[in-house]
């Protein structure tokens, strides 16, 4: 079988059998027979006509066979991009998406004007770890992540020793805050010991929690559904118990946070006045402030606490 032979094999099975949510089944051929051959597009086009080894027709074939019942690209290369950098991901953890660098943006701006060695950034739910190493690598600023999931805390690692900011990231497991609260109590204590000396001023802190309700979950398409982590994705009736009880930790344990504390959380459109009720149910003088992601769409509220 040549290189040509096998993408027009490939196109025609993957439009065949998952025509109904796959847009385009030239490119995940393409993409996955250059994954196979260790090669560019490019390169791919400038030999269309010579044939695949054995070895190498099996491996194509295993991945489109995989691909067909809706496994994510992203898992069969095991990388995916995200704000310019490729970071490891397999079915323990979320696949990154290009409306959550809308969070890195906004978090990057908050700290232009913040000293790195008393300010921490503090990602919530890390998953891959995408959020909390690429603020380590834009910026100056420390980095606390935390996510209940032990997979995917080992595949945050990986990714940060990749990029080099493996000594500016501290990852805990645990469920959302409470890795962390033993840290902010032991700074607490040295404030009070050593009043003059300034450790934590000022703290960011980013979730992209789940936020899918019930509902949104069942009508996701199958290729997140059957293999993204459901733990990453859904989160109850109304897609916010999550972050319901990460404001709820927060105001509970506010005293050990700096004067300065700024949240960032990911959202879906419809959740914004509910989200926002959220916030002020805790914090009621705060004032959340919306942004849109590219689309236009209402993605992400930042608050002052």
């Amino acid at each position: 079988m040549t290189i040509v032979e096998a993408l027009k094999w490939a196109s025609e099975q993957l439009q065949t059998n998952l025509k109904e949510t796959n847009k385009s089944p030239m490119l995940d051929a393409e993409l996955l027979l250059s994954f196979v051959l260790k090669t560019t597009k490019t390169n791919l086009f400038a030999h269309i006509n010579e044939p695949l080894s054995s070895e190498q027709s099996d491996q194509f074939t295993q991945l489109i066979i995989r691909r067909l019942t809706h496994e994510p690209i992203a898992y069969l290369l095991g990388t995916k991009a995200f704000y310019g950098r490729e970071f490891e991901v397999n079915s323990s953890v979320l696949i990154p998406r290009p409306a959550t660098e809308l969070m890195i943006e906004q978090a990057i701006s908050l700290c232009k004007d913040s000293p790195p060695e008393t300010t921490f950034f503090l990602d919530v739910g890390t998953g891959s770890g995408a959020i909390a190493i690429t603020l380590a690598t834009e910026t100056a600023i420390s980095v606390i992540a935390t996510d209940i999931s032990k997979e995917a805390i080992e595949v945050a690692k990986r990714n940060a020793l990749a990029h080099h900011v493996d000594q500016k990231i501290d990852f805990r497991q645990g469920d959302l805050l409470e890795p962390i609260l033993l840290i902010l109590e032991k700074l607490k204590k040295h404030k009070t010991d050593c009043p003059d000396q300034v450790i934590m001023d000022e703290i960011i802190l980013c979730a992209n929690l789940p936020y899918l309700s019930e509902t949104q979950w069942e009508k996701t398409q199958l290729n997140v559904r059957e293999h993204e982590p459901r733990l990453a994705l859904e989160a109850g009736s109304e897609g916010l118990d999550y972050y319901e009880k990460l404001f709820q930790q927060i105001k509970k344990h506010r005293s050990l946070f700096p004067n300065h504390l700024t949240t960032l959380i990911e959202i879906d459109p419809s959740q914004v006045t509910r989200a926002i009720d959220l916030i002020y149910e805790s914090f009621p003088s705060s004032y959340p402030e919306i942004y849109q992601d590219l689309e236009g769409h209402n993605r992400l509220i930042v608050t002052h606490l």
